[in-house]
C-alpha cells in the first residue's frame, strides 16, 4: 500500500508539472481565438440583444431538418440492430457491453448498410423523394421492432469530476449542432461534401460531376447527405441543407457514445470514461468537423469500431468480433482513402495473431479449433474490405485507376480536367501540411501539434488539437512499460501508434489525425486510472487535473462559435442570404448570378475556391488548382483576340475572378519565376486587355470581379474604372516580388 501511495503521489505531481507547462504554452499561443474571446462574446451578446433572434419560418425549417436527420439515425439503428442479431454477428461478450457502446455500434453498422443501398440506388437512377421516404419508413419500422439489447455492465455512481466532464462533453457537440444546422460555409463542404449530393439529387443518380475530381472519392458518408437532401428538399433549400448538416453531425455523438462505452467496457469507472470522452469532444478541430458537414468524425467512428473489434477478437477469437472489425474497416474505407492508415496496422495485428495461433498449434497441436478460428479472422477481415470495394471499382471503371485522382504516375487513369502533372502537384500540396523537413521536426511533431497547431495554417496542421493527449502520454507510456494495461488496451495503443507513424509521413492535416484519437483517449484514461486508485486522494486529484487539461480547449471552441454566430440563422432570426453574406465574402456575386443572369450562362470561376454548392448556374472551374487552365490559355495566347476566342469556344459567357490574387504581380499564380519580369508583365497585361477590351463589367470590389465576355467582334461597352483599378495596382506591387 505505501508503494502504491508513493506511485500515485509521483504520478500526480509529475502530471501536474507537465500539464501546467503544456497548458500555459498552449494558452499563450492562442491570441487569435482565446485572446479575442471576451470581444467575441461581447459582440455575440450585443448582437443577440440588438437584433432579432427568433423567426417562425426559419425555426421550423431548422427543426424539420433536425427531425429528418433524427429519423435517418433511427433508420440506421433499425437496420444495424437486425444485422447484429444475425447469428454470425452474435458474440457472447456483447451481451454484457455498456449500452452506449451497443447503441453506437448498431447505428454505425446500419449507417454503412444504408450507404451501400444508396450507392446501388444511384447506379439505377433512383434518387427520388418517394424512394427516400420508402427507405425511411422501412428503417424506422425496423427500429420500432428492435428488441432491447442486454447490458450487464456495472452501474457505478459517477463522482463530481465525471459529472463536470459530461457537462462539457454535451456543451461542445451542442454548439456544433447549431453550426451544422446553419447554411454550409466550409470549403470542402461547398466543393464536394454537399455540392456532389446536390448534383446527384438534381440528376437523380450518382453521376460523374465534370471537372470535380472528388466525384471519384469514396462517398459512404455523402450517401447519407443524399438521403437527407431528398427528404428535406420537399420543403425547400433550408430544410434540405439543415438535414444534411445534422445527419453528418450525427456521427459525432455516436463517436462519443462509442468512446464512453469502450472505456466502460475496459473496466474504468464512469468518471474516467467521461474524461476519456471529453478529451475527444473538446478537440477544437473535432468541434469544427462536427459542425461543418465534414466526414472525418464518421471515419473516426468506424476506426474505433474496427480497433475495438480487433482487441475483442484477439482475446476471444470470436467470429462475431472479427465481423465487427471488418465492418469498421470497410466502413472507414467507404468514407475516405486515408483509411489506409487504419487498414495496414489492422492487417498487421491480425497476421501476428494468426501466426501465434499457427505456431502454437504446430508446437502443441492441442487446440486446432482455436487455430482455425484465428485463421478465419484473417479471411473475415479481407472479405470485410468488400464493403468498400464498390466505390473503388466504380472509380476504376470510370477512370482506369481505383485510386484516382492520386498516384497517376504509378497507376494511370484519366478524366477530363486532370492529368499526371496535376496529380503530382496535388500530392506535393498535401505533403506541405505540417512543414516537417528533418528528423528534429518529426520528433517534435507531437509537441508542435499540441501547443502550436493553428487553423488555416498549412505549416501548422490546419487545425487545433490541444494538450490533453500529450499531457497524458507519459502516464500511458508508464503503464505500458509496467504492463498495467490489458491486452485490448495495448492493442488500441499499438494501432494508434502505428496510425500516427503512417500519418506522420503523409499529409499532416489535423483532420486526418482524428481517427486515432478514440483509442488513444481510452488507453490514456485507463492508464491514468491504474496510476492512482479511484478511491484515493491522489486518484481524485488526478481526475480533476485531467478534467482541467481536457477542458483547456473549450475557450477555443467558444471563440470559434462566437465568431461564426450561427444560432440566429438556425433559430430563424437571421435570413439565409444575410448569414451567407457575412460568412462568405463572395456570396453577393453568387446571389447576383443566381438572381439576375439567365439560365443559359456559363461562368468561369478563377481562383474562387471552386465553392459551387451555392451557385445555381452552369460553371467551369479547375479542381484544387483553380487557375490551371486559365494560366495555360494565357501562356499559349499570342494576343487578346486569341485568348478571347478560345474562352468563348468553351461556351464561357462570364468570368468571376479573384483579381486581388490573379492581378497582383507579387502573388499571382500566372507569374512564372523562371520567366523574365517583362514576360510576366506582358502576360498580366494580356489578362488586363481581356477584361478591359473584351468584357463588360457587371460588378467588382477590392477582391472580386464579375464580367460578361463580349461576343466575338464586339467592342467593349463598359470601360468603367472598376475594371481598371484592380489591374492598375500591378506596377506598384511588382517591386515586392523578388526573383
Amino acid at each position: 500500500m505505501p508503494s502504491e501511495a508513493r506511485t500515485g503521489r509521483l504520478a500526480v505531481l509529475s502530471f501536474a508539472a507537465w500539464a501546467l507547462l503544456l497548458v500555459t504554452a498552449f494558452v499563450l499561443d492562442r491570441g487569435d481565438d482565446i485572446g479575442r474571446l471576451p470581444a467575441l462574446l461581447h459582440r455575440l451578446v450585443t448582437t443577440t440583444f440588438e437584433q432579432r433572434v427568433f423567426g417562425v419560418s426559419g425555426l421550423l425549417q431548422s427543426a424539420a431538418g433536425l427531425s429528418i436527420a433524427g429519423l435517418i439515425a433511427l433508420a440506421w439503428y433499425g437496420v444495424g440492430d437486425r444485422i447484429l442479431r444475425i447469428h454470425a454477428f452474435r458474440a457472447e461478450a456483447a451481451a454484457g457491453s455498456p449500452w452506449p457502446l451497443e447503441l453506437a455500434s448498431r447505428c454505425l453498422v446500419g449507417a454503412i448498410a444504408w450507404s451501400a443501398v444508396w450507392f446501388a440506388l444511384g447506379l439505377t437512377h433512383l434518387y427520388r423523394p418517394w424512394v427516400a421516404v420508402a427507405a425511411l419508413v422501412i428503417g424506422v419500422g425496423l427500429a420500432a421492432r428492435a428488441a432491447p439489447f442486454s447490458t450487464a455492465a456495472p452501474r457505478d455512481a459517477m463522482r463530481s469530476p465525471g459529472r463536470a466532464a459530461l457537462a462539457l462533453v454535451v456543451l461542445a457537440p451542442a454548439l456544433a449542432l447549431l453550426s451544422a444546422l446553419a447554411p454550409p460555409t466550409m470549403r470542402d463542404t461547398l466543393i464536394y461534401h454537399f455540392a456532389l449530393p446536390k448534383a446527384y439529387v438534381a440528376a437523380g443518380a450518382g453521376v460523374s460531376v465534370p471537372y470535380n475530381m472528388a466525384t471519384f472519392y469514396p462517398q459512404g458518408a455523402e450517401m447519407q447527405i443524399v438521403w437527407a437532401m431528398l427528404l428535406g428538399g420537399v420543403g425547400g433549400v433550408r430544410p434540405a441543407e439543415s438535414a444534411a448538416g445534422a445527419v453528418t453531425f450525427a456521427f459525432a455523438p455516436l463517436l462519443l457514445l462509442f468512446t464512453y462505452g469502450w472505456a466502460r467496457q475496459r473496466g474504468v469507472d464512469p468518471g474516467w470514461a467521461a474524461i476519456a470522452t471529453l478529451m475527444l469532444a473538446a478537440v477544437p478541430t473535432a468541434y469544427e468537423v462536427a459542425g461543418s458537414g465534414y466526414v472525418d468524425l464518421a471515419l473516426a467512428a468506424y476506426t474505433a469500431l474496427a480497433v475495438h473489434g480487433l482487441g475483442r477478437w484477439w482475446v476471444t477469437l470470436d467470429r462475431a468480433w472479427a465481423l465487427r472489425m471488418a465492418v469498421g474497416a470497410g466502413g472507414a474505407l467507404s468514407i475516405k482513402m486515408t483509411a489506409a492508415f487504419l487498414i495496414m496496422p489492422l492487417l498487421l495485428v491480425v497476421l501476428v495473431r494468426c501466426a501465434m495461433a499457427v505456431r502454437g498449434g504446430a508446437r502443441g497441436g492441442r487446440d486446432p479449433a482455436r487455430r482455425r478460428r484465428a485463421l478465419s479472422g484473417l479471411g473475415i477481415v479481407t472479405l470485410g474490405l468488400l464493403i468498400a470495394a464498390p466505390w473503388y471499382v466504380r472509380t476504376w471503371a470510370r477512370t482506369g485507376s481505383p485510386v484516382f485522382p492520386f498516384y497517376l504516375d504509378a497507376w494511370p487513369g484519366h478524366a477530363p480536367g486532370w492529368d499526371i502533372e496535376r496529380s503530382q502537384l496535388y500530392r506535393s500540396l498535401l505533403a506541405q501540411y505540417g512543414g516537417a523537413t528533418g528528423a528534429l521536426d518529426y520528433l517534435l511533431t507531437p509537441l508542435r501539434m499540441a501547443v502550436g497547431s493553428q487553423p488555416d495554417r498549412v505549416e501548422l496542421y490546419d487545425g487545433v488539437l490541444g494538450v490533453a493527449f500529450l499531457s497524458g502520454l507519459p502516464l500511458l507510456l508508464w503503464a505500458l512499460l509496467r504492463r498495467r494495461l490489458d491486452v485490448e488496451i495495448r492493442i488500441a495503443a499499438l494501432v494508434s501508434g502505428l496510425m500516427f507513424f503512417l500519418w506522420l509521413f503523409s499529409s499532416q492535416q489535423l483532420r486526418f489525425f482524428l481517427p486515432l484519437l478514440p483509442g488513444l483517449a481510452v488507453a490514456t484514461t485507463t492508464a491514468a486510472a491504474t496510476a492512482a486508485p479511484a478511491d484515493s486522494e491522489h486518484g481524485r486529484v488526478l481526475r480533476w487535473l485531467m478534467l482541467v487539461v481536457g477542458a483547456s480547449t473549450i475557450p477555443v471552441v467558444l471563440a470559434w462559435f462566437a465568431a461564426a454566430d450561427p444560432a440566429r440563422v438556425v433559430l430563424g432570426g437571421e435570413a439565409r442570404p444575410q448569414y451567407l453574406s457575412r460568412r462568405l465574402d463572395y456570396y453577393a456575386y453568387y446571389e447576383l448570378i443566381n438572381r439576375d443572369l439567365p439560365p443559359t450562362v456559363r461562368i468561369w470561376l478563377v481562383d474562387m475556391r471552386r465553392d459551387t454548392y451555392h451557385l445555381d448556374r452552369a460553371y467551369f472551374s479547375d479542381f484544387v488548382f483553380e487557375d490551371y487552365t486559365f494560366g495555360r490559355y494565357l501562356r499559349e495566347a499570342r494576343e487578346v483576340a486569341d485568348l478571347h476566342a478560345r474562352i468563348r469556344r468553351e461556351g464561357i459567357t462570364h468570368l468571376l475572378v479573384r483579381h486581388d490574387v490573379l492581378l497582383d504581380y507579387a502573388r499571382s499564380p500566372i507569374v512564372d519565376e523562371r520567366q523574365s519580369r517583362e514576360h510576366n508583365l506582358a502576360r498580366i497585361e494580356l489578362l488586363r486587355s481581356l477584361l478591359r477590351d473584351r468584357a463588360r463589367l457587371i460588378r467588382s470590389d477590392a477582391k472580386f470581379l464579375l464580367a460578361e465576355l463580349l461576343p466575338p467582334g464586339a467592342e467593349a461597352q463598359d470601360r468603367a474604372g472598376a475594371v481598371h483599378a484592380p489591374s492598375d495596382r500591378i506596377e506598384s506591387r511588382g517591386s515586392q516580388r523578388t526573383h
